[in-house]
């Protein structure tokens, strides 16, 4: 069976099925037909028909291992296995060694890596213990900072009473402060949180400052600094750590709570309550001496007593007035004085100790936050660094190839379809993803044909197929469809884009030793098997003025017949009217009354040199005059 080479099958343009016009080919059988005068003649036949599609195509492995150059960039074959070797079970136990690739400049680059490694590998250790030791200065200044608020409170409650103290601090809302303050950090911490293009957004729905505590019914004795009198917040960028909040500053008239009753067991009510009580006494001692004196005047008059016991007795009742007088100063400027500073004293440092918490709290998160961030940082260069030194290892790794499947041992292609390549080869240079090694599975062969799109209709899978290989054409091999494309092929459509074929697979039956992937292999696919028509060759039927025609020879000459066809193959056409078996038909039309047969004879043998599956596209018949007329069968 003649043949194409593969490289000039593969660029063919495949035209569509034609019809033969007035001059068309010829086709000669061999015993089926007599050359007479005039041309050649065929006895029209009785019998079964296979229709079949006639393509080229090329053996490969159903299942192939590509081996690929796995290293970035491009780099050169130290060694490559030679072409050809079969990899056995042994080779794949003992990790023999396909290929080679330089790796000299990624060995210098992993140097590089490790360097880069070990300073992430420290800088997170620093990191991690500098976050650590953090946490711990945190928990100690803050742990500090609550216990100097508690022992201020305690001398504030001390001093003031336990009562007093309480009722102050409601005045003050300052419980309401606390939380306000404690509310408005948090919400903070979460703008610092958030990434820098929504700290704007979350400091405009942060909840507003506390507002100072005003004057009202339940606390008169607060009173709060006008708003005109407190700082200004400074403006803060989008991320950055917002104004620190504080409590509002109050002022406490303490005079009203200058009473022991109100005072109770505190510091301030006993010794309030000791100035009242020498104030008492000595009120009582002026007049105990007062009515001393008068009683010694008395006698004094009646010449009972001396001179000297009157002005002893005057004398002390001026100190028992002194005395008076003093307690009663003490007690006013304790009233006063000592006590309101004292007070304020404790509260502010109360209030003070409250900041001092509040500063800490907000000092410990913003260190906190920055040691964070610089562990964060160094965690992502170490996992960076420790990526990349990993993959400079993979790169290594893959600079040597060993066998993993069995197989034959077949190089990349060096010629890709927009551009050339250096062959595969010690030296060469290779990119990544390049094919380097191909390495089929010979167990299982196929044949990969190109089907043209009027006949891809015909062809369904598990269709049988008879094949020959043109290295053994004498050898009939058999298999089946297996796959066809849903697509056609684009490999050649800038040469020929008005050509559709598709790429069908086609399974061989059977293992073969001589068979190798490569070998240029024809076709034939059985699409039907018709048991009994009538039938003659291809070039027996016309196509005259939207009519198929044959010519049928009688003793009278040449008979013009209208004839209804059918199914064809490469060679053979159904007749399904206007012939009768045993009739003998012109293989070609007449061209003149006088025709010169040895033209025909020329026609006939050039005819005979095509193959098969060009001459059955060149020699079909047309249906009214334009595509060829062909029963539909279901696309596979």
């Amino acid at each position: 069976m003649p043949s194409n080479p593969k490289k000039l099958r593969r660029w063919l343009v495949r035209l569509a099925v034609l019809a033969v016009a007035g001059g068309g080919a010829v086709w000669y059988f061999r015993g089926e037909s007599a050359p007479v005068a005039g041309g050649t003649t065929f006895d029209v036949k009785r019998g079964p028909m296979e229709i079949t599609v006639l393509e080229g195509g090329t053996v490969e492995a159903l299942e192939s291992q590509e081996i690929k150059s796995e290293v970035h960039g491009e780099t050169k074959i130290l060694s490559i296995v030679e072409e050809g070797y079969f990899i056995t079970q042994e080779d794949i136990e003992k990790k023999k060694l396909l290929v080679e690739l330089d790796s000299k400049e990624l060995m210098d680059r992993q140097t590089e890596r490790e360097l880069q490694y070990q300073n992430a590998k420290s800088t997170l250790t620093g990191a991690q213990a500098n976050y650590d030791i953090q946490v711990n200065q945190n928990e100690s200044d803050l742990k500090a900072a609550e216990l100097a608020v508690k022992f201020a409170r305690m001398d504030f409650e001390r001093y003031l009473g336990q009562e007093t103290a309480a009722r102050i601090l409601k005045d003050i809302r300052l419980e309401e402060v606390i939380a306000q303050v404690e509310a408005e950090m948090a919400k903070e911490d979460a703008v610092l949180e958030e990434p820098p293009a929504d700290a704007a957004k979350a400091k405009e729905n942060a909840a507003p400052a506390p507002e100072p505590a005003s004057k009202d019914a339940a606390a008169p004795a607060v009173e709060a600094k006008p708003a005109a009198e407190a700082p200004a917040k400074p403006e803060t960028l989008p991320g950055a750590s917002a104004p620190m909040p504080k409590p509002p500053e109050v002022t406490v008239d303490f005079s009203k709570y200058a009473d022991p009753k109100l005072l109770g067991d505190g510091e301030a009510g006993q010794k309030l309550r000791t100035l009242q009580d020498a104030t008492l006494l000595a009120q009582r001692d002026v007049m105990i001496a007062q009515t001393d004196f008068e009683g010694t005047k008395r006698l004094f008059e009646r010449d009972f007593v001396t001179k000297n016991q009157l002005d002893s007795d005057e004398t002390g009742l001026q100190r028992k007035k002194v005395s008076q007088t003093s307690a009663e100063t003490a007690e006013t400027l304790f009233i006063k004085y000592e006590f309101p500073k004292s007070a304020e004293k404790a509260l502010s440092d109360y209030l003070e100790a409250l900041q001092k918490l509040i500063r800490a709290k907000k000092l410990a998160s913003s260190k906190l936050a920055q040691t964070e961030g610089s562990l964060r940082a160094a965690e992502e260069m170490y996992r960076l660094q420790t990526r990349k030194r990993d993959e400079i290892r993979e790169q290594l790794e893959k600079c040597k190839i060993y066998a993993e499947k069995p197989g034959m041992v077949v190089y990349g292609a060096g010629e890709q379809q927009y551009w050339r390549e250096e062959r595969i080869e010690e030296g060469a240079t290779v990119r990544e993803r390049q094919v380097l090694l191909t390495i089929p599975d010979l167990r299982q062969m196929i044949v990969k044909v190109k089907v043209h799109e009027s006949f891809v209709k015909r062809v369904q899978k598990g269709q049988p197929v008879r094949m020959r290989v043109d290295a053994y054409p004498n050898v009939q091999i058999d298999g089946e469809v297996q796959k066809i494309a849903l697509l056609p092929d684009t490999q050649n459509r800038w040469m020929n884009p008005d050509m559709k074929v598709y790429e069908t697979t086609v399974l061989i039956k059977g293992a073969f030793d001589w068979m190798k992937p490569g070998m240029t292999a024809e076709t034939e696919i059985i699409v039907q098997k018709l048991p009994d028509v009538i039938q003659v060759p291809l070039p027996a039927v016309t196509g005259e003025g939207g009519e198929q025609v044959c010519f049928a020879v009688n003793g009278a000459g040449l008979e013009r017949r209208v004839v209804e066809v059918g199914e064809f193959n490469e060679s053979m056409i159904e007749i399904k009217k206007g012939l009768s078996e045993g009739e003998t038909v012109r293989l070609r039309a007449p061209a003149s009354k006088e025709e010169d047969s040895s033209s025909d004879k020329k026609k006939e043998e050039q005819a005979d040199k095509k193959p098969k599956s060009e001459k059955r596209r060149e020699a079909a018949p047309k249906a009214d005059g334009g595509e060829a007329k062909a029963p539909d069968a279901k696309q596979g």
